[in-house]
């Protein structure tokens, strides 16, 4: 029963930091038209442009990088 408890503690708590990241993301950059990507607002990674017209989360970039904006596509450098 603990071994379950956990992983259903872990799985929410997943869920719950994504959906936040999600909704992060289209609380401040808002409406956008696909295909667009840019650079997290801390630049630790970049947004894409979803069907819908908002921003989701993209990925992070590895430690030690940050994102930049390179000829209007989000790069790790």
């Amino acid at each position: 029963m603990k071994t379950f408890t956990t992983t259903l503690l872990l799985t929410l708590l997943f869920t719950t930091t994504s959906l936040a990241a999600s909704l992060e993301a289209r609380h401040y950059w808002g409406k956008c038209t696909p295909p667009s990507y840019a650079c997290k607002a801390d630049n630790s990674g970049w947004l894409v442009c979803n069907v819908d017209g908002t921003f989701l989360d993209g990925g992070v970039c590895n430690k030690g990088t940050t994102c930049k904006t390179i000829n209007d596509l989000p790069y790790c450098v």
